[in-house]
């Protein structure tokens, strides 16, 4: 069901609320202002029959004018609520239900988007909100509903790993709602195309390391929270390890036997419980690597640009019903600001310190200054365990200090092997802004493309560089080596720019490019003011 701008229009005029459009008003004030004034009876009265015949879990979304632009889009500004819908009084699912739609209204005057509307020029009083009132995909388990997999899809892939190509797309998936992957949290993250392939599950510490351990539920039954700002307050965070008789863990997990280190994919044997999808990615219990590989390509042909699909897998326990992929959502790439459209000129590319045409992800980042390098003229390949622990500790110091920086060294970055690159832990280079992987007569290895770190680095929007020794790739190892040092070790080198670099990633061509100097100065001049 929609409530459509209309609706918006009404309820805003009724109350005098537009004048929040231009108030530096908290969101916890705009939110009250909107919450006590009164809702469109006629509006009321439709969801009132509506919720008559309607007893199932809503998802209660935003649906704004701008939300889904091509171009400077809102997505993820406005709020989501998502209720159980279950109480026995049909006045209190109501209410329930019209204190949602008020907040979803509310957000639209919230701080975070009208500073997203003041950056790209936009006019908050001209904004409209629809709502959707969307069925929760899923099934009840106890006291508390989810679906056994929530996921987002895009049709490009930023960092593509080995065989993958970006416009094959990637998909993020996880046991539960959605909240999992929408904040960044442990998730699973494949090629449809290539569902096997998963760099950041190579071995069984990896498996252990990287795989999910909490999930989102919504809680049935009550108690009924007052909604507020906080768009959660009806889900719950919870273990993994408290579901494993649920048939979602069932059908997904697999089992770590310590006694004989290695996962095993089944369920039917004692052991504890790893959520691995395998019986999805390798044994093809529901076809959801293809499903989303034809709706991928349908949606970007419709939109005629890269897209990102929210969906649902319900897994039901009835054995006369069927498994059932739900299409939420589809907008626009671009709706995501970090995945706008990056554009390198010729003049940053004749006046960089670094130029790649093999980098991972899409980014303009002007907030780097720190430079961490190994240094090349005493690096010495039997000393790269060494080389990783002095990283580590100058990495504690920028951590400590704030300060992200560009860390650059030879061979493939977290190698497991130390003879093919510096084998430093996540925890060793956790501060890292962006990476540079170079080519060296001392180490035999083919670039990496940052497979090691490809969980951390999709996750995080890290930038993974390569130098290789083709004739357009370059470094400015001169120019580098010249620079005062600020820190330094015996095989590490620490400088500290005065001003930070601008660095550029197009995820469409994989080109980057790393400048300073009047050329940035222009860059920055050229940004509105507190962008």
């Amino acid at each position: 069901m929609v409530v459509t701008t209309d609706g918006f229009d009404a309820f805003v005029e009724e109350n005098n609320l537009k004048r929040l459009a231009k108030s530096e008003a908290a969101d916890e004030e705009i939110a009250e202002e909107f919450r006590k004034v009164t809702f469109p009876q006629w509006i009321a009265d439709i969801l009132k029959g509506y919720l008559n015949k309607i007893h199932y879990p809503l998802a209660i979304r935003s649906s704004s004018l701008l939300e889904d632009a091509q171009f400077r889009a809102y997505a993820g500004l406005y709020r989501t609520y998502m209720l159980p819908n279950d109480h026995p009084d049909l006045e209190v699912r109501l209410t329930q239900l019209i204190n949602a739609i008020k907040l979803v209204y509310a957000s639209t005057y919230f701080q975070g988007p009208k500073a997203f509307s003041k950056r790209v020029g936009h006019r908050t009083e001209e904004e409209k909100m629809a709502v959707i009132i969307q069925q929760l995909v899923g099934e009840r388990y106890g006291d508390y509903f989810y679906p056994a997999i929530s996921g987002v899809a895009q049709s490009h892939n930023y960092y593509p790993f080995a065989k993958m190509k970006p416009e094959e797309g990637i998909a993020t998936i996880a046991l539960g709602l959605g909240k999992t992957v929408m904040e960044g949290e442990k998730a699973l993250r494949f090629s449809p195309k290539y569902p096997q392939l998963l760099p950041q599950r190579s071995t069984v510490t990896d498996i252990l390391d990287n795989s999910q351990r909490y999930f989102y539920s919504l809680k049935m039954g009550g108690p009924y929270p007052d909604l507020g700002i906080n768009e959660d307050a009806n889900l719950y965070k919870r273990e993994i390890e408290d579901v494993a008789e649920d048939l979602p863990m069932k059908l997904l997990a697999s089992t770590f036997l310590p006694e004989e280190g290695r996962i095993r994919d089944s369920t039917h044997i004692p052991g504890y419980r790893v959520l691995t999808f395998s019986q999805i990615l390798k044994y093809d219990l529901f076809p959801l690597p293809q499903i989303l590989s034809e709706v991928l390509a349908m949606g970007q042909e419709g939109m005629g640009c890269p897209v990102e699909l929210e969906f649902s897998v319900n897994l039901c326990k009835e054995k006369d019903c069927e498994p059932e992929f739900a299409f939420l959502q589809l907008r626009p790439m671009t709706a995501r600001a970090e995945l706008g459209q990056v554009e390198i000129t010729d003049e940053e590319i004749e006046k960089a310190f670094c130029y790649s045409l093999h980098a991972l992800g899409n980014a303009e980042k002007s907030d780097l200054a720190d430079i961490l390098y190994v240094k090349p003229d005493v690096f010495d390949p039997s000393k790269t365990l060494a080389v990783a622990q002095e990283i580590g500790k100058l990495n504690a110091g920028l951590v400590k200090e704030g300060r992200q920086y560009l860390l650059i060294g030879p061979g493939r970055w977290g190698s497991a092997d130390r003879w093919l690159g510096i084998p430093v832990s996540w925890a060793e280079i956790c501060g890292v802004g962006a990476m540079i992987e170079t080519s060296s007569p001392q180490l035999k290895a083919d670039p990496s493309q940052g497979s090691h770190f490809f969980h951390n680095i999709t996750s995080l929007g890290i930038n993974y560089v390569t130098i290789s020794t083709n004739h357009e790739d370059y470094l400015n190892w001169k120019w580098l080596t010249s620079l005062p040092l600020t820190n330094q070790t015996k095989f590490v080198a620490h400088v500290k720019l005065d001003k930070p670099f601008v660095l550029k990633v197009d995820g469409r061509s994989s080109r980057c490019v790393m400048f300073t100097g009047d050329l940035a100065e222009k860059y920055f001049n050229a940004c509105i003011p507190g962008l």
